[in-house]
């Protein structure tokens, strides 16, 4: 039950029940004590009286004028406490007797007498005694009986007991007066404290609490206040957090949907140029005049040809994104490295109708770098391939630079189109592996949205960076910039077609054994092979 009370009222109990007790005790204590005052104190004056009665008495009734007693008797009969007063003589007789007015309205019960005899002491002479002390006879001259009322004592018991009481009351109501202030210099801070934690509980942990108080309270007022900054603290951890978690849910998301898309949309990519060459191989035969017979052949090397270089870039992200891709460094012209490919891009270009400018600044024609010339075609080749790709008019153009920057020569690729551009918000996202701004299969460009990607993973290996801007012109500018090394590696300029040796050739694909076979015999026909 107490459990459920409220500290107000636990306050007032603490303070009330042990001031209920002290004045039970002292209230007892003191109307004892009172009583016993009382009692003796009438005990004491009875005695006193009969004494001045007894003095005063002594000539009257020796000499019989009972009116001597008169002053004294009114002064008796004053006190409180006595009712009655009663003079006998010596032989019995009652010669005074005076009572108060209220007499009449006690009972026997309420009335103690009290006797007090009068005694002459009166000294023996004999004739034949020597001179000496005396012997002394006492003299009975009478009796005094005084009579009190114990209702008088009563009375003064209930007025000690009234007083007594009303004295514990009024220790009791202060003990709640001071109990009630105390509550009152406690409570509130406390139901302040309450009212703040409810509010910490409800989310609201913005508001903090005033440290008014010393002690404990001013203790769990600060408590409360870290306790608010914890929580808020928590609070704006646990939103970081979320948002990044929702962030990282969502990327992996996106990567999870782009790599579905990219395998849908891959497999057609690979099926087309892969259905080309199965059909150009099918329709292959002796028969067929020589131009059908090549145009056959040409279409099919084609299709194959797309068909490796897909797989070849699907390969180089996979290596790129393991940071495992191969880099042979060799020391060489840049236009050299490059003149095949720009030949094709060129017939390209034409075959869409377009403008290819290609532009070697005088450095980079005049001298020979030490770079990886793989991995610059590939560079390069993606880069027009997209630019020519998404280009239906105008002009894409080719700018190659060296520069230096810290005493190192840097490598610089510029293409630029005037195609269809690249939103703001999709060029992070055309840099990501399988991603296309366009993924449907009715899209209008083929291709399987890696070539933005190789280049950004081959300039990142390579120690540079890759930026993609608007043309002013109209669609998109991509620039590449990575460090080339001062050292050049040597380059085997003059090789000799082996002759009569024997070559062992082992392969784990027999197709693949069978290819490598015939390719080796129609370059070298002397050439051994043991397979």
């Amino acid at each position: 039950m107490l459990h459920r009370w409220s500290i107000r009222r636990r306050i007032l109990l603490v303070g009330a029940i042990p001031a209920l007790l002290s004045v039970f005790v002292l209230t007892a204590f003191h109307m004892s004590n009172r009583w016993q005052d009382v009692r003796t104190e009438n005990q004491t004056i009875a005695r006193i009286l009969l004494e001045q009665m007894a003095i005063a008495a002594e000539y009257p009734l020796m000499s019989g004028n009972y009116e001597l007693l008169d002053p004294l008797t009114s002064a008796v009969l004053a006190q409180p406490a006595i009712v009655a007063l009663r003079v006998v003589d010596a032989q019995g007789h009652e010669v005074l007797y005076r009572q108060v007015d209220q007499f009449g309205q006690l009972t026997a019960e309420d009335i103690r007498w009290l006797n007090w005899e009068l005694i002459r002491p009166l000294p023996l002479f004999d004739e034949f005694a020597e001179f000496g002390t005396p012997d002394m006879q006492k003299q009975v001259l009478g009796r005094i009986e005084l009579g009190m009322s114990d209702a008088f004592t009563r009375d003064r018991e209930r007025s000690i007991q009234l007083q007594s009481l009303l004295a514990g009351l009024f220790v009791v109501f202060m003990a709640a007066l001071i109990g009630h202030g105390t509550s009152l210099s406690i409570i509130p801070p406390l139901e302040t404290i309450t009212r703040f934690i409810t509010q910490l509980a409800q989310g609201h942990m913005r508001e903090r609490l005033p440290v008014s108080q010393g002690s404990e309270i001013g203790q769990l007022q600060l408590s409360a206040n870290r306790l608010a900054e914890s929580l808020e603290q928590a609070r704006k951890d646990h939103e970081h957090y979320t948002r990044e978690l929702l962030q990282e849910q969502h990327k992996a998301q996106q990567a999870s949907r782009a790599k579905s898309e990219f395998l849908a949309m891959v497999s057609h990519e690979l099926r087309t140029p892969l259905n080309g060459a199965i059909g150009m191989l099918q329709l292959l035969d002796p028969r067929l005049r020589p131009e059908e017979f090549d145009d056959y052949k040409r279409t099919a090397d084609r299709s194959l040809m797309h068909l490796t270089q897909l797989l070849e870039d699907v390969l180089v992200v996979i290596d790129t994104e393991k940071n495992r891709l191969p880099v042979v460094m060799e020391e060489q012209s840049v236009p050299e490295a490059l003149n095949n490919l720009v030949d094709d891009f060129v017939r390209r270009a034409l075959d869409r109708s377009l403008s290819l400018v290609i532009d070697f600044e005088p450095p980079i024609q005049q001298q020979r770098l030490s770079f990886d010339p793989s991995l610059l075609r590939q560079l390069v080749r993606h880069l027009l391939d997209n630019a020519i790709k998404f280009t239906d008019e105008g002009m894409v153009t080719l700018h190659i630079a060296c520069q230096r920057k810290r005493q190192t020569p840097w490598l610089v690729i510029q293409v630029a189109d005037t195609g269809i551009g690249i939103a703001d918000d999709q060029k992070q996202r055309v840099l990501e592996a399988f991603a296309q701004v366009d993924s449907s299969f009715n899209r209008r460009h083929e291709g399987i949205g890696l070539g933005l990607t190789i280049c950004h993973h081959i300039t990142r290996i390579l120690g540079g960076h890759l930026r993609l801007e608007d043309n002013p012109g109209g669609g998109t500018r991509v620039t590449v910039e990575y460090p080339l090394q001062e050292a050049a590696v040597a380059v085997i300029a003059d090789q000799k077609q082996p002759g009569g040796k024997h070559v062992l050739l082992v392969d784990d694909n027999p197709v693949n054994s069978k290819v490598a076979q015939k390719m080796l015999q129609k370059v070298w026909p002397q050439l051994q092979l043991d397979i």
